[in-house]
């Protein structure tokens, strides 16, 4: 039996890349209605295409070819390849994100065309998390294909393999050997014959994908006729239209005799890990929203039946009924943003603020829906009287302690006589610690409005009741003392580094050029202190840029908190923030979407989720002494040199620019980064689980002052 090549044609498009996502839609029902309209003229063509988001704009903008393209996948002439939402970064997104992007997109096909793809793949994605093949694994899928990181960056034993990920899940998996995911205009013949020769020297089957992209396209009626010619005169080999699933089952048989290959498929494009750093920042905050919005529509009470009042009936309409929807809606803006040009930041500035205000609805919405459930919560229980009432919701199940704050207005007008504070009971009337502290607004309204920050204990997940009363304060200061902080501060240092490297990082894989360092402009000092927290501020300031950080230290709780307020304005530059190990070569591990990977002290540029731990495991030694966590919202690239961990939280490369492109050419450009940035982090030498540190630190607890309650 002759080895056969299959020929599988798709059609790559990025549905935001050079173009914003209009000029996407609209080459998704072109190409489409070109796939359509070739399958019919050459009866030979299979079509495979990915991505659930294209076919629903398909079907949303062009229904009658959303229609035919049914047609054609019950004739088998149309396959459904892969079958997620999109071809997101695989590194950035939180874990929960890579669920929904299959969940949804398998729902989608299997709802729409009855089908379940048995092979998955992201072809263009830059680099793949180890949490990938369990993952894969719980969603049914048996096989997987990619194409980065090449051969020159990460050698693989061969390039079908068996992928072990985290806890020793393993799937068969494939890197793409003959050219790329696509097909040039006047190359598919070259790409025959390399595929031919391939087939021959390896004995078995081999793939090729064909068909132009990335700005979609497909096949084309040229391409089609030189594979007819060239079959007729390549007999060696068989040549077979062919889907993913296709060839997964004609090399299903050499998997049990495949060479195993541990760990992620990193790295290329370390640039990605940091390039425009609003989005990598609103991604996190939005996943861990709309994830705290599903546990608070969880606990909704089950409406009442409409009730007959005067001979009228009338009900409100439930959170329920509609928050499935909405929740789904919702998901669809944040998965969205994990594309891989989007979230890895090599899309242009229009691209950027369509992605920035698609987090800004989703998060609007995700105000609406919640601000919709904790107002039916607040109805269905027993009522509280208070001057001020305060509903503080938990969704996180690690941590029972935790710090929480909030604004409010002291009264409907200024306590214009006295001094007074507010204090804060819980709902059976037990006094709770709080600390009054400077709010956003800055009026001389005698504290109008205040801020209030507590450190909750007990706070288990749920909805949490509470009241603030005013009090008259015979001494104010006693009442503002500040908590006695006997811990030294980690002594962090904000580097400026040289990157000419473009918005991929291109063939560069470590950036160690310090060429400055922000300096202080003021020492640190309190700015704010009480029972819960001291407040310190100190400024440091570079060539036309300046950092204002608050430091927060806790009187009972061992995390330090920073607020980091960055105005920056430095074109090809990276700044980094240098953390000092406990222990020189301490081991490093750090979260990757489905777990934890432990990482070298190599120096080089490395890529994790919202935290990483260092220190040396060993029981002779204490562990406040040994272990550093280090939480944040979202400076995903880092490197380790055992001496110190720098993170890296902004990188001023142009926009949308590749290395060929020199910007030495008389024009000005356009550079990522520019502007206010605010930054948080979490350190702490202690025990606590840093998963739910960092779920604190990006999903706070939610509170709702002057909400009444019952």
């Amino acid at each position: 039996m002759k080895n056969r090549v299959h020929l599988i044609c798709n059609a790559h498009l990025d549905p935001v890349w050079q173009w914003r996502w209009t000029e996407g839609c609209s080459e998704a029902i072109a190409t489409f209605r070109n796939a359509v309209e070739i399958i019919h003229e050459y009866p030979e063509l299979i079509f495979n295409h990915n991505e659930a988001i294209l076919y629903q704009w398909v079907k949303k903008y062009d229904a009658r070819f959303f229609n035919e393209i049914r047609e054609l996948v019950a004739q088998n002439r149309w396959f459904i390849a892969g079958g997620w939402y999109l071809q997101p970064d695989v590194n950035l997104p939180p874990y929960e994100n890579l669920v929904r992007h299959i969940r949804m997109g398998r729902e989608f096909f299997k709802t729409e065309f009855g089908v379940e793809p048995k092979v998955a793949y992201n072809f263009d994605s830059f680099g793949h998390t180890a949490g990938l093949p369990k993952l894969l694994r719980d969603f049914g899928y048996e096989f997987y294909v990619h194409q980065r990181p090449e051969q020159e960056f990460m050698p693989l034993p061969d390039s079908l393999y068996q992928w072990k990920g985290l806890n020793g899940a393993t799937i068969p998996a494939y890197r793409i050997e003959i050219g790329l995911y696509h097909s040039e205009r006047k190359n598919i013949t070259q790409r025959l014959a390399e595929a031919t020769n391939l087939a021959l020297k390896l004995n078995r089957d081999v793939a090729m994908f064909w068909g132009l992209g990335n700005h979609g396209g497909g096949a084309t009626r040229i391409d089609l006729d030189r594979i007819r010619e060239f079959k007729i005169g390549e007999q060696r080999v068989e040549f077979l239209h062919s889907t993913t699933d296709q060839f997964y089952e004609a090399i299903k048989p050499l998997i049990p005799d495949l060479p195993v290959y541990e760990g992620s498929l990193q790295r290329v494009f370390t640039g990605c890990y940091t390039s425009l750093s609003r989005i990598k920042r609103k991604a996190i905050e939005a996943s861990g929203a709309v994830l705290q919005a599903e546990k608070l529509v969880a606990i909704v009470p089950t409406p009442t039946p409409p009730s007959n009042q005067g001979g009228a009936i009338t009900s409100s309409p439930s959170v329920s009924s509609s928050a499935s929807t909405q929740i789904a809606d919702i998901w669809q803006d944040v998965l969205f943003n994990d594309f891989h040009d989007i979230l890895p930041g090599s899309c242009t500035e229009p691209a950027e603020q369509d992605a920035l205000d698609l987090y800004g609805r989703a998060m609007e919405n995700i105000r609406r829906l919640n601000m919709q459930s904790i107002t039916s919560i607040n109805q269905a229980v027993a009522p509280i009287k208070s001057h001020i009432p305060v509903t503080v919701f938990n969704s996180n199940a690690g941590l029972t302690t935790m710090p929480v704050e909030f604004e409010c207005m002291s009264d409907y007008r200024p306590f214009w006589e006295g001094e007074w504070t507010l204090k804060l009971f819980d709902r059976e009337g037990n006094d709770i610690a709080c600390q009054e502290e400077q709010p956003d607004a800055r009026l001389p309204f005698h504290r109008w409005r205040r801020k209030i920050s507590f450190l909750a204990n007990s706070l288990t997940p749920g909805v949490h009741h509470y009241s603030l009363q005013p009090v008259e304060a015979d001494n104010t200061a006693e009442t503002r003392n500040t908590i006695h902080d006997t811990r030294s501060p980690i002594p962090l240092g904000f580097l400026v580094l040289q990157d000419r490297a473009d918005s991929w990082g291109t063939n560069t894989f470590a950036w160690r050029e310090v060429i400055d360092k922000f300096e202080p402009e003021q020492p640190e000092h309190i700015i704010e202190g009480g029972p819960i927290r001291n407040i310190y501020e100190s400024n440091l300031t570079f060539h036309h840029s300046k950092i204002t950080v608050h430091r927060i230290c806790y009187a009972d709780w061992p995390v330090t908190e920073y607020k980091i307020r960055i105005q920056w304005n430095e074109e090809q530059k990276r700044l980094k923030l240098a953390i000092p190990a406990p222990i020189e070569n301490a081991n490093l591990t750090a979260q990757i979407a489905g777990g934890s990977e432990n990482f070298r002290a190599d120096s080089q540029e490395h890529v994790h989720g919202t935290w990483l731990s260092f220190g040396v495991p060993d029981t002779r030694y204490p562990i406040p002494d040994t272990f550093l966590h280090v939480a944040h919202n979202g400076l995903h690239g880092f490197d380790y040199d055992g001496k110190e961990v720098r993170l890296s939280i902004l990188r001023s490369a142009a926009f949308c620019h590749e290395q060929g492109y020199d910007l030495n050419n008389g024009r000005s450009h356009k550079f990522m980064d520019i502007g206010i940035h605010e930054v948080r982090l979490a350190i702490w030498h202690d025990n606590l689980d840093p998963e739910f540190i960092a779920e604190w630190l990006n999903a706070p607890p939610l509170a709702w002052p002057h909400l009444p309650i019952g």
